[in-house]
């Protein structure tokens, strides 16, 4: 399929049909295709002529589509910035994209790229140009490109193309039966897990109803928020549901309307399944898998009772059409059914790599040779853990590295680290993941060691500070709910950090 092709045809046949709505405003397809194409020529007339990526920054505003929208219709690609990352990270995002220009819906302070505000992009949006439309936009065109947890305390800028996005929305749309509905929109765009209710909705032409992040920490406003949305796609991170569980009003009498939920970016526990299939027994419970780097997603399964009532763990699903997954064991040989390894994923969705990052691109995007016949294959090493059965059901076992998941977001445990080092009084750090009994991760906690001339000591008033510094570096969600003074790191006899003992520590 062709996303931009989808969009104007919607537009064209049924224009007035509502395209995305928040508490910022609304906009329908034609107004979103006439916007973006007057910011798209403006873009054309004003930006860079090698054409950049373009940072977008801003929040759940009808303004963000449109510049989305604008950039890839210029071909250019777009870096989505979220209003809840640090000034430091924005800033060195920014600077790592390198445009002159960066587009705000929110107002923005920095000094790394000249701001084109909200006031300013509603003025570009009343002229009366339009874009004429080129070929520039290929499938190889890089389409986004998401920042994600860097281990050096760099983040990463996973790019995807245009072929890739149009390969994953031929098979997503297909996981809502090719209807057009309404998507819940929960995470930041900023978070590649908007790219599934964003896109899909839009290729189905869809309306998306997003829930701001101020919204999402009332419950009870949330709640009334959404009843008013007739939503029939829930696309979330399971954390989120069970914060919407804890209301007794959501369930089916209040969501009449909802057909599907669809969970990606964390593990799905059956405890949140199972509650979630009581309170709204006639909708589907879908489970999917995947990291940033091929895609959001490319494996599905629909949770039914007799996977409920196995042993393990639910799985992740079988991977979509035009993706292969292999296991690799540490020896590096592929292992056999139901062997433990890494989750190897290759086929049309998988990136080309990061954004002006060589190093890292070249030590996770890699070609194999799994029928050992010197025909090698482009693949992305996930750092997951599991294993896969006969009938090509996978199962999720781990990270087999320091990377977590926390409330569906990505975390590199060396980047917090690498950032709690910036701090000066502390001379040593190591950050621990606390797991509930499902093994998924409650939060994090930090020990670190102080420096002896700094003079500090465990106390409330040091705690706070470590935190305060740690949230002009990272974002919120990723700063340590615990942390843990101690006099020196235990070791391994390797000499590297026993984090064994550390968490018996907690």
């Amino acid at each position: 399929m062709n996303i931009l092709d989808n969009i104007r045809k919607t537009a064209e046949k049924t224009g007035s049909q509502l395209a995305f709505h928040s508490r910022d405003g609304s906009i329908t397809y034609h107004e979103l295709w006439e916007q973006s194409g007057r910011l798209a020529a403006w873009l054309n007339d004003h930006a860079d002529k090698d054409r950049r990526p373009v940072p977008v920054y801003g929040h759940k505003s009808p303004l963000m589509l449109v510049c989305f929208l604008a950039c890839t219709r210029s071909g250019r690609a777009y870096c989505p910035l979220d209003i809840n990352m640090p000034p430091e990270r924005i800033n060195e995002i920014i600077q790592t994209v390198g445009n002159r220009f960066i587009l705000a819906t929110r107002p923005l302070m920095t000094d790394q790229a000249e701001v084109v505000g909200p006031d300013e992009i509603r003025r570009i949006l009343q002229c009366d140009v339009q874009i004429e439309e080129t070929a520039s936009n290929k499938p190889e065109d890089v389409h986004y490109i998401i920042f994600t947890s860097g281990s050096t305390g760099k983040p990463k800028g996973v790019r995807i193309t245009t072929g890739n996005l149009n390969a994953y929305l031929d098979w997503s749309r297909t996981l809502v039966g090719n209807k057009s509905g309404v998507f819940l929109n929960q995470a930041p765009f900023s978070f590649d897990l908007s790219v599934m209710d964003l896109y899909t909705g839009l290729a189905t032409g869809s309306a998306i109803y997003a829930a701001d992040g101020d919204l999402q920490q009332d419950v009870p406003k949330l709640m009334s928020y959404l009843k008013k949305g007739s939503l029939q796609y829930w696309v979330s991170t399971p954390s989120f549901a069970d914060v919407c569980l804890s209301d007794p009003s959501f369930n089916s009498d209040s969501f009449p309307s909802l057909e599907s939920f669809l969970f990606c970016g964390e593990t799905l526990t059956k405890r949140t399944a199972g509650n979630l299939a009581k309170r709204f027994p006639d909708a589907e419970i879908i489970n999917t898998y995947g990291p940033t780097e091929c895609t959001v997603c490319v494996t599905s399964v629909r949770i039914t009772d007799e996977l409920m009532a196995d042993d393990r763990p639910l799985p992740i699903g079988r991977a979509k059409p035009g993706t292969e997954f292999y296991i690799m064991k540490e020896d590096g040989t592929f292992a056999g059914v139901g062997e433990p390894g890494e989750l190897i994923i290759t086929g049309d969705t998988v990136s080309p790599g990061y954004f002006r990052n060589p190093e890292k691109t070249a030590e996770v995007f890699v070609e194999i040779e799994p029928n050992g016949e010197n025909e090698k294959i482009y693949a992305y090493k996930t750092g997951d853990s599991g294993y896969m059965e006969a009938d090509g059901m996978l199962y999720y076992t781990g990270r087999i590295d320091h990377q977590i998941k926390l409330h569906g977001y990505r975390i590199e445990l060396g980047d917090i680290e690498s950032n709690l080092l910036k701090i000066s009084e502390i001379t040593g750090t190591a950050v621990i993941p606390e797991k509930n009994e499902d093994g998924i991760v409650k939060y994090l906690a930090a020990f670190v060691v102080p420096s002896a001339e700094s003079g500090m000591t465990d106390c409330y008033a040091n705690r706070k500070k470590i935190r305060t510094e740690l949230k002009k570096m990272i974002p919120s969600y990723m700063v340590p709910k615990k942390i843990c003074f101690i006099n020196e790191m235990p070791l391994t006899a390797n000499g590297k950090i026993n984090r064994k003992r550390l968490e018996e520590l907690l």
